[in-house]
């Protein structure tokens, strides 16, 4: 049987916080049993893009990761509690409103905090995909049907299909994998690694002009992990390097001037170095 899948793109999410808006569009004042009972105003994100910071000035970028339930096939929150929450044959988890009432603990049962304790009804409450407008015949949820720019995409098929789309576009989970999530995230690398990043440029007589064009290098124990050219700014960047994964040799070549070379350590952030000086040969 088909199920509903979810495809989270961080390099084309820009954090505008439709997603968040046009779900409480939805359910804020709006009773939707019994799938859920209306949102609460203030304090409850069902859908949440996160921002977060990489590299250091005036290398910086920034982005956002959009968290969900994940709608896992290997729920935590419906293994412990299975009589209040369960799996749709479409592959969607719904928490039933009436047996969650009040009972808080089922918050501490989702390992991604997307469970929220509703204090107006003493309820527990999450992202349903919303399931009422798919059932009417909805393409999509209301989140995906209000990102502008397509960073979320609802796919409805067989797993083993999701499977391979889960290799050909290099979908990764938001954690280890273990609880079998049918939200996966594309461009997941701009959050759990690093870039290095830095600028180079030459002295012509009085005048400083940007090493267009120069060739960097990138070395791990004596090894060629990666060529890359400066671009019209003298700016270069060379990212998805692992996080804590050691000291580096970065190599820039400009024909008729020296070769510089020096040493870049990567720990948990992504190291931005000051801009660099060729020096005629």
């Amino acid at each position: 049987m088909e199920k509903i899948h979810l495809i989270v793109d961080l390099k084309k999410c820009v954090g505008c916080y439709n997603c968040m808006i046009a779900c409480k569009d939805e359910h804020v004042g709006n009773s939707w049993l019994p799938y859920t009972d209306e949102q609460q105003k203030h304090g409850q994100k069902w859908i949440n893009p996160i921002k977060f910071e990489r590299g250091a000035v005036p290398h910086t970028e920034i982005g956002f990761v959009t968290k969900l339930c994940q709608h896992c096939r290997k729920a935590p929150c419906a293994t412990s509690r299975p009589e209040v929450i369960s799996r749709r044959k479409d592959g969607v988890v719904i928490i039933d409103a009436k047996k969650a009432k009040g009972d808080k603990s089922l918050v501490d049962s989702c390992p991604y905090g997307m469970i929220s304790w509703n204090e107006e009804l003493e309820t527990a409450q999450k992202c349903t995909m919303c399931a009422h407008l798919l059932d009417d015949g909805w393409k999509e949820p209301r989140c995906v049907g209000a990102c502008p720019l397509r960073a979320l995409r609802m796919v409805r098929c067989e797993d083993e299909e999701f499977e391979r789309m889960v290799r050909d576009l290099l979908l990764k989970p938001l954690t280890d994998g273990s609880n079998a999530p049918r939200v996966m995230y594309r461009n997941l690398y701009k959050k759990d690694t690093c870039f290095i990043a830095g600028a180079l440029a030459l002295h012509d007589g009085e005048i400083k002009r940007t090493a267009e064009g120069a060739e960097v290098e990138l070395r791990l124990g004596g090894e060629l992990l990666t060529k890359v050219r400066a671009d019209f700014f003298g700016e270069f960047k060379i990212d998805r390097i692992p996080q804590k994964s050691g000291t580096f040799e970065l190599t820039c070549k400009l024909s008729g001037y020296k070769p510089i070379v020096t040493e870049v350590t990567v720990e948990e952030s992504s190291p931005c170095l000051e801009t660099m000086y060729f020096e005629k040969n």
